[in-house]
Parts: C-alpha cells; structure tokens; sequence
C-alpha cells in the first residue's frame, strides 16, 4: 500500500504486503532452521566420537561452526520477520470512527520507539536461555497483546516521519501542528489509556489530559526507564500540571490538582545477577488519584528456570493491576470479549 499523508510530518507511506509476508515467511524458516542446526552443534560438542568419521577435532569444529551458524539464522530470522510485520501492521484511516469504550489508546514519548521494537530476550542470565527464549515478537507486540486481551483494539499515534509502522498496537497519523485536539478527544474515548512515562511535553500535557478527562481507574502509566530517567519524570510533573492549571484557569475550568509519584523502587535482592529488560512497572491509581508504583521484580521469585520466573512475576504482579482495571472499566460500552484471555508477559 502506498500511501501520502498530507501536513503529518509523515513520508510516503511504503507497506507492500507482498514484501511483508515473504520476510515473515523466510524469517520463520531461518529461525526453525538456525534452531535444528544449533541443536546439531550442540550433539557434535556431546558426542564427538560419533561425528569424527576417523579425524579427530572435526567434530567439535563442526559442532561450533553449526552453533554459530543457527544462531546468527535465529537473529536474522527474528529481524526479517520483524521488518515483515511492519509492512502487513494495521493503519487507522480514521481514529474518529472507533466505537467508545471498545479500544485502548498506547501513548508514549517517541523515543522509546526504538527500544520497545527490539526482539524481546529471556531476563538475563545465561546465553543459552537467552537464546531458545527468543520469541520474535517486540516489546511493543508483547505489550499490545495483553493489552489487547484484558481492553480491546490497542490504537496509538505514528511517529512524524517514519516510513512504515512499527509492529504492535494499529497506527494512525495525525498533523503536526494539530495533534492534541483528536488526542483529547480519544483519551475521553477510549476504555484504558496507557501512557508510558517520560519527562518531554507532550508526554506530560497528555498526563495531565488523562488527569483533567478520565477517573482514576482509566489510566494505566507504563515504566520502561531505569530510575534516573523515572525521577527525571517525577521532576517535571509539578512544573507541567502548574503551567496546565494556569492554562485552564485562564479558560474558566478548574485547575488540576498535582500527584506525587512514589519514588522507584529498589530490587528485592539487589545481588541477584537476574535482570528483566522491558517494563520495570507499572502505576495504577486509586479514587482519590493516589498513585501506586508496582515494581515488575525478577529478584523477588525462585523458580528452576527463568521462564518460569517470568511467568510468575507475570502472574503475581502484572495480570492482577490489569484484571483490577479490566474489572473496574467493565460496563455495557465496554469490549470485554478479552478479560478472561490469559495476559501475554509485558516484560
């Protein structure tokens, strides 16, 4: 599909489906193959008496250069197929015409883009596990899915100038100069607004958007920073709500009252050597807007494997914030085909 879109700050669009199926095809057989010929290494390296066909060493330098073949073919096939995705991702022609209360609206400062479109990777511990965890999907698409499951279609905004969409939640563009009128109008709009968080100003106008138009159990607030860029946040959210309540107050409406963010929370056992890369938390609010950090913790559970791990911190702390929120946002209006789908791990 290609595609002008006029005073978006966007070039011309390049989707061409025939393309993106292809990559996503040849990015799955390099994959399955990389994989099969990893594992093959890995016999020769286990038993190099079988392989050695009466030359002694072949087999262990067999065994590697497989090892280090499958794996390069597992890499490649993860990209290919994620540049695939975003020549068949979904394009909102007309964000105005979603149904209320039947989609979610992911809102983010661009930057994080580009982290939250790497392939997501097993916490980090061994290479191995690093390795055979590798899902293919990006940190947006994992994040999209759970989303998607617990609150319905998960829209957000194009990045100005970026010539295909990324994959994850469906795309759509908005001008430049006129963008936080239709970004208003579908805060009010959608059923959860899930803001990830950031110190730039249109991160925090939208913040206080969600705060002036939504109740408290509408807004989910993502944390994908470390702690220097979350109290960078933390900082500048007393200036933006200030200069917010002045700007209303000059338009008659009443001024917003400013939340203190809890500061961020230290590891359970900060000596562990296990890290989770992707969301470190979640804040989620209660009716008085008195906000929670709820610490995505690796370190706080023990399991055999760190998939294992993974899934327990999935199921201890992220799906009950979002089966909260899925139960609170419930209602006639509401898409709730999802709540009871299990809750893809967001980090």
């Amino acid at each position: 599909m290609e595609r002008e879109v006029a005073d978006t700050g966007v070039r011309e669009q390049r989707q061409i489906g025939a393309v993106g199926c292809g990559a996503r095809g040849t990015g799955c057989f390099l994959r399955v193959a990389g994989f099969f010929a990893a594992m093959g290494g890995a016999g020769h390296l286990r038993a190099p008496s079988v392989y050695d066909y009466g030359h002694p060493g072949n087999a262990i330098w067999t065994g590697l250069l497989m090892i280090a073949g499958g794996m390069a073919a597992v890499v490649a096939g993860s990209r290919l197929a994620r540049h695939g995705r975003r020549h068949t991702a979904r394009v909102l022609e007309r964000p105005e015409e979603l149904p209320d209360r039947k989609f979610t609206l992911y809102l983010r400062p661009f930057d994080v883009d580009h982290t939250l479109n790497k392939v997501m990777q097993a916490p980090r511990a061994s290479l191995r596990e690093r390795v055979t965890h590798t899902s293919g999907r990006t940190f947006e698409e994992a994040l999209a899915r759970g989303l998607r499951r617990r609150f319905g279609r998960v829209v957000a905004v194009g990045k100005p100038g970026e010539r295909l969409p990324l994959p994850g939640a469906d795309r759509f563009y908005l001008p430049l100069a006129e963008w936080q009128a239709p970004v208003s109008g579908l805060i009010g709009r959608a059923r959860v607004v899930a803001l990830v968080t950031g110190a730039s100003a249109g991160t925090l106008w939208e913040l206080t958007e969600c705060m002036r138009l939504l109740p408290p159990e509408r807004l989910l607030l993502l944390v994908f920073s470390d702690e220097m860029e979350y109290e960078a946040f933390r900082a500048a959210v007393p200036a933006a709500f200030e200069e917010r309540s002045r700007e209303l107050a000059r338009e008659g409406s009443a001024p917003l009252r400013t939340p203190v963010f809890p500061a961020y929370p230290p590891l359970h056992n900060p000596q562990s050597l296990v890290r989770g890369t992707g969301l470190q938390g979640l804040i989620h609010f209660d009716a008085a807007w008195q906000p929670t950090f709820t610490r995505c913790d690796y370190t706080r559970f023990w399991t055999l494997t760190l998939m294992g791990r993974q899934m327990k911190m999935d199921r201890r702390v992220v799906r009950p914030v979002l089966r909260r929120l899925a139960e609170a946002t419930a209602g006639p209006e509401a898409d709730t085909t999802g709540d009871r789908g299990r809750i893809t791990p967001l980090a």
